[in-house]
């Protein structure tokens, strides 16, 4: 269309894999979902083929604590959640190729194998290996306790915390690190004990480091990354001890091997690879699949250091081409947390006010997760809403009387924008969803009768549909267009409109602060 087109490419987008023992809260949906969501949507109006896939980490201990307090079975746990999980993404507009559970009769035995060829492969090269791990145990009830069960202080930045990484500076560590070790259960002291665990270990970590500097990824995660691998001389934990995780007799008979984001990665390259026949993994150096891997500050270690150390030390493996990353949302000036029950969550928001997906998501888009954590204020919601509800009423009530002809000078104009936009949803750390948006503002801004309105309606629809994939479609529709709102479409001459395709949607109420607070979930013992 213009010397800017790019040729199309093949995309493989990977957003981290939630945790499956709570439903999603608007936090979660500003990170690696929306943005997953934004990129596919944006890629796609240039022309570019790309699948979007992810699903639910069906091992991460914390389910266990979440089967503990509800008297579940593990495995109901993650069924459970596996399901709501999955409609709050489509809730919200979230289109998803697969949504995976390792716990599925499709899955279950592939993805074990991908990741005992991924171990094996590594400890016969050498770069894995079994080494003594110091271990707290509950002196009372045998229990390993590790994950979950953990909580201490961050070594790092000194935030009370537990688990295996920090939530306020990024750090992963290991239960040895950990500083005021004691379980979260009333089981007694804590005895160490020497278990064998398996742990990568790179032939050689300075080149590893050279790789994640040289990588499209924000600067800060890189820094966190290299401190990591410095630190631990490359030792990513690939086996720990415990009896829920993926079974493998290399983990021995007390333990299971690790489910890292770039394993789960690793199996969705493979699930690629059957679906679209391609002769090797989309993460294989030369599959010719551009990855993009999105993940938030908790999983810079397991996003950036350990895709990049585990494709090093493997040797016919890739880590992410590009990286998306950000950092916590906060909920009136406090970090949205399901164990604290604090923030909005979307299915409760979706189903209980008439907010929409699409007002959600333009609204989230505007909020800063690039370099630090921003705010939800409610109030700006409220404005937020309405006053994008006001300005597509008014763009679909116009939609009903234009012509449907784009002059060469419009259809023009309409690509410099949607290339401008672009320029901010590059996949990797160029990604600005606020930068993006700020173009369909000033699109908005621009009253229909100084450009035409077939013209401003359509590039409208193109600049909208990445964020507000809904109305994007109404006034693409409307326009007399067929499919979902694509830059190649523009060429082409609009097929007739009916009356059903031009009638405008009833306008919206005006949202409220009071239609909102009984879905505002605000901590109780917040100073």
């Amino acid at each position: 269309m213009t010397s800017e087109t790019q040729a199309p490419q093949r995309y493989l987008i990977v957003p981290m894999h939630p945790t499956p023992n709570g439903r999603l809260h608007i936090g979660h949906a500003a990170g690696a979902y929306l943005r997953a969501d934004v990129l596919a949507r944006h890629l796609r109006r240039e022309g570019h083929q790309v699948s979007v896939m992810s699903g639910s980490d069906a091992y991460e201990n914390w389910i266990l604590l979440d089967a503990l307090d509800a008297d579940r079975t593990p495995a109901e746990t993650c069924w459970r959640f596996h399901a709501l999980i999955g409609d709050d993404l489509r809730s919200l507009g979230v289109e998803l190729d697969e949504w995976i559970s390792p716990l599925d009769d499709d899955h279950a035995e592939p993805y074990q194998r991908v990741h005992e060829e991924l171990l094996k492969r590594l400890a016969d090269a050498g770069t894995a290996r079994k080494v003594p791990d110091p271990t707290p145990r509950s002196r009372d009830t045998g229990r390993h306790v590790i994950g979950v069960w953990l909580k201490g202080t961050c070594p790092q930045c000194h935030t009370p915390g537990g688990g295996n990484a920090c939530e306020a500076c990024g750090y992963h560590y290991q239960p040895a690190e950990i500083l005021e070790p004691h379980s979260r259960l009333d089981e007694g002291p804590l005895e160490w004990e020497d278990f064998d665990s398996w742990y990568l270990s790179p032939p050689s970590v300075e080149d590893v480091i050279d790789a994640v500097r040289a990588s499209d990824v924000a600067a800060d995660f890189a820094d966190i990354a290299a401190t990591y691998l410095r630190q631990t001389k490359g030792a990513v934990r690939l086996s720990q001890p415990g009896d829920w995780g993926i079974p493998s007799e290399l983990a021995g008979p007390e333990g299971v091997l690790s489910n890292p984001y770039f394993g789960f990665s690793l199996y969705c390259g493979e699930v690629y690879r059957r679906r679209h026949g391609t002769e090797v993994n989309a993460f294989h150096r030369d599959s010719g699949v551009i990855t993009v891997g999105l993940f938030g500050i908790d999983n810079a270690i397991g996003g950036v250091a350990a895709s990049h150390a585990i494709a090093a030390s493997h040797g016919e493996l890739k880590a992410f081409d590009h990286m998306v990353t950000n950092y916590f949302l906060d909920f009136e000036g406090e970090k949205c947390s399901t164990s604290r029950k604090h923030g909005i969550w979307l299915h409760e928001l979706l189903s209980r006010t008439s907010a929409t997906a699409d007002e959600l998501r333009y609204h989230l888009s505007h909020v800063d997760l690039t370099s630090g954590s921003d705010n939800f204020a409610i109030a700006a919601f409220v404005d937020s809403v309405n006053r994008v509800r006001t300005q597509f009423a008014v763009a679909e009530s116009l939609a009903c009387d234009t012509d449907g002809v784009l002059t060469a000078q419009d259809t023009e104009r309409i690509v410099r924008a949607v290339h401008q936009q672009g320029e901010s949803l590059r996949p990797g750390a160029a990604v600005s969803l606020p930068a993006a948006v700020r173009v369909l503002d000033d699109w908005l801004a621009v009253s229909p009768a100084d450009g035409g309105g077939t013209a401003w309606l359509t590039g409208l629809a193109l600049l909208a549909e990445p964020f507000m994939p809904v109305v994007a479609q109404r006034l693409w529709t409307a326009l007399g267009r067929a499919g979902r709102p694509r830059l190649a479409d523009l060429g082409r001459e609009n097929g007739r409109r009916t009356a059903t395709a031009t009638a405008p949607a009833e306008p919206e109420k005006t949202f409220t602060a009071n239609e909102i607070a009984p879905v505002c979930h605000l901590r109780s013992d917040r100073v």
